[in-house]
Order: structure tokens, then sequence, then C-alpha cells
């Protein structure tokens, strides 16, 4: 009985090194962040106002992108309206998909109940 005890506590110990070994590691899952900066120690007009912007994590930490405002101000009119169209297109890439599932998912379901009606039809009673 006793080496049941001494077995059990053995395993208890062991589970919780290799636990603790696992949860040392860290846990990045993907995902898009909404950020705001807001400085507190700023000396300059430039330094005080807030930085806003994106990021974007894949699921390793080295897979992380940062889209703020303050980039996109550095960045030339030219290249910052390119990376606006590209946004838009972005956008209107999902509209478009958007619309397509919902017009496959329409086209799905109105298939579907004309099955049921014609299986109502084939079979009146309530035994089929």
């Amino acid at each position: 009985m006793a080496f049941k005890h001494v077995a059990a506590s053995v395993a208890a110990a062991a589970a919780t090194l290799i636990a603790a070994q696992a949860s040392a590691q860290e846990f990045v899952a993907p995902m898009t962040k909404f950020f705001i900066a807001i400085p507190l120690d700023a000396h300059g007009a430039k330094e005080q106002m807030p930085n806003f912007g994106l990021q974007f994590q894949g699921l390793r930490p080295y897979q992380s992108v940062q889209v703020d405002y303050k980039t996109l101000q550095l960045v030339p009119a030219a290249i910052a309206g390119a990376v606006e169209a590209k946004y838009i297109v972005a956008g209107a890439v999902a509209l478009g998909a958007a619309i397509a599932v919902t017009h496959k998912d329409k086209a799905t379901s109105q298939q579907f109940q004309q099955q049921q009606q014609e299986q109502k039809l084939a079979c009146p009673t309530q035994t089929c």
C-alpha cells in the first residue's frame, strides 16, 4: 500500500517537472491587435502626438508586422497612397468573397428547400 503512495507521489512530481518546462515556453497565437500609444514623457509637440495602428502576429514570435500612423507619415505620399490603395483593394476582395459565400449559401438553402418539398410530395403520409 505504501509503495502505491510513493509511486503516485513520484509520478505527480515528474508530471509537474515536465509541465513546468512546457509552461515556460512562450505561447504565441496568431492575432491582429489594434493599439494606441500615448507618450507620457514627450518634450516637443511632435513627440506628444499619440501613435496608433495595427499589429499582425503570426504563429512564431518573429512573424510580426506593425503598421502605425507615425511610420506612414514618414513614407512619401505616393507610397502611402499605394499602401492605402492596397487596403482598399483588400477590402473590396473581402467584400466580394463575403458576397460569393452568401450567394452560395443562398443557392444551397434553396436547393435544400426544394428537395424537402419534393420529398413531401413523394410521400404525403406520415409513415414514410
